[in-house]
């Protein structure tokens, strides 16, 4: 992941249109990371990578762009027709449209978080008696238990801390203090690299660890099924 110094409130696109928040001081891109170093089930084929994690992030939620009748994915590019069609950008996340930047990004993190949420959440059919849970849909309740089991795990492994200066903690109480007594912003730190001051980039920065860890523990178990069956 990369860290990148903006000077003021904006959005960066990476990828088929993914928007990501960037606050004052900082913030991780969504750059996938080389494939074959985080997707135990990683594959290149004619220039283009089939890695779990980089499809998976490809389905959150993301902000797009809309001037006039025309939707774009890419913020500087929305910037230019605003100016030249003399009309305002309407951010977009989901189904629903903002004047404000600022509050399209709170509800892409409200939206993202929810999606983490179900995603980790075992979703049985009343009907077929199957279970959807990380995305995948087993008829066997078992199979379906273990799965979660390890989303959980997984997830769980993802943590929240904070820093102040040189001095790291875990506790958010204790943070704060730290920061009121130094005149020293508190900094969240997310899986022990992803550094934001700003609380609601931090929950994104959580929310999509997250997402990530548990999509890696569900490909992880498919490989070692694959070379089962194959061995």
């Amino acid at each position: 992941m990369k860290l990148l110094k903006r000077s003021a409130f904006a959005l960066l696109m990476v990828g088929a249109g993914t928007a990501f928040a960037i606050e004052s001081d900082a913030v991780t891109s969504n750059e996938p990371e080389v494939c074959t170093k985080s997707c135990p089930s990683a594959s290149v084929a004619d220039g283009e990578s089939t890695c779990p994690v980089s499809t998976a992030l490809a389905k959150l939620p993301k902000m797009t762009f809309a001037v006039g009748d025309e939707s774009l994915c890419c913020s500087e590019m929305a910037k230019a027709k605003a100016e030249e069609l003399k009309e305002p950008v309407v951010f977009v996340v989901e189904d629903e449209k903002f004047n404000s930047e600022d509050k399209a990004f709170v509800a892409l993190v409200a939206h993202t978080e929810k999606f983490v949420n179900d995603f980790a959440t075992p979703h049985t059919c009343s009907i077929s008696g199957n279970t959807t849970i990380a995305g995948e849909t087993c008829g066997c309740s078992v199979k379906a238990g273990e799965i979660a089991s390890k989303v959980k795990a997984a997830m769980s492994k993802v943590t929240m801390t904070y820093k102040v200066g040189e001095e790291e903690c875990s506790c958010p109480t204790q943070a704060a203090s730290l920061a009121k007594a130094s005149g020293t912003a508190k900094k969240f730190v997310v899986a022990g690299e992803e550094e934001t001051t700003c609380n609601m980039t931090a929950r994104l920065n959580l929310a999509r660890a997250k997402y990530k860890a548990a999509v890696l523990a569900t490909s992880a178990e498919e490989t070692e099924t694959s070379e089962t069956v194959t061995n």
